[in-house]
């Protein structure tokens, strides 16, 4: 009497990986569409985060400031938004600075100082490529980017 075969054969096996391939090649650029898209809310929160920081060093010191990371303190000339913890994870730096930054935030300040322009810029490999380029934020509460819906 024979026995039957046991296990696959390499054409089932070979179709199963012709499968996954394909699931997999459906699947990764989804998957990349989406850490973009939450890496720019995270840049965007974070522009939001500093504008209210803005105002309250507006309603101090009647002026903004142009110094994100600086230490706050009596003298509005030396003083900064203090906020150098809250932007070292989006923006790489330190205490770690091998991590991937997928921002850089800077600050434009007025001339005199009473007005400010915040701009995101992606970088890394990760969000380069993103549709919406750079971000920006000013002291009006006018937000921008390059593509339509990136806000």
């Amino acid at each position: 009497m024979k026995r039957p075969a046991l296990g696959f054969t390499l054409i089932e096996l070979m179709i199963v990986v012709a499968i996954i391939a394909l699931l997999a090649m459906i699947a990764f650029p989804s998957y990349e569409n989406f850490v973009r898209r939450a890496n720019r809310v995270e840049a965007q929160s974070l522009l939001l985060r500093i504008a209210s920081e803005q105002e309250k060093f507006f309603s101090t010191f009647n002026r903004y400031s142009a110094d994100i990371d600086g230490a706050r303190t009596g003298d509005p000339a030396t003083s900064g938004l203090n906020m150098a913890a809250s932007t070292q994870d989006l923006v790489g730096g330190s205490p770690d600075p091998n991590d991937q930054a997928y921002y850089t935030i800077a600050v434009a300040v007025g001339n005199p100082p009473t007005s400010y322009v915040l701009t995101a810029t992606p970088v890394g490999s990760m969000q380069s490529v993103d549709s919406c380029g750079n971000m920006t934020l000013d002291d009006r509460g006018n937000n921008g980017a390059a593509a339509v819906r990136c806000w």
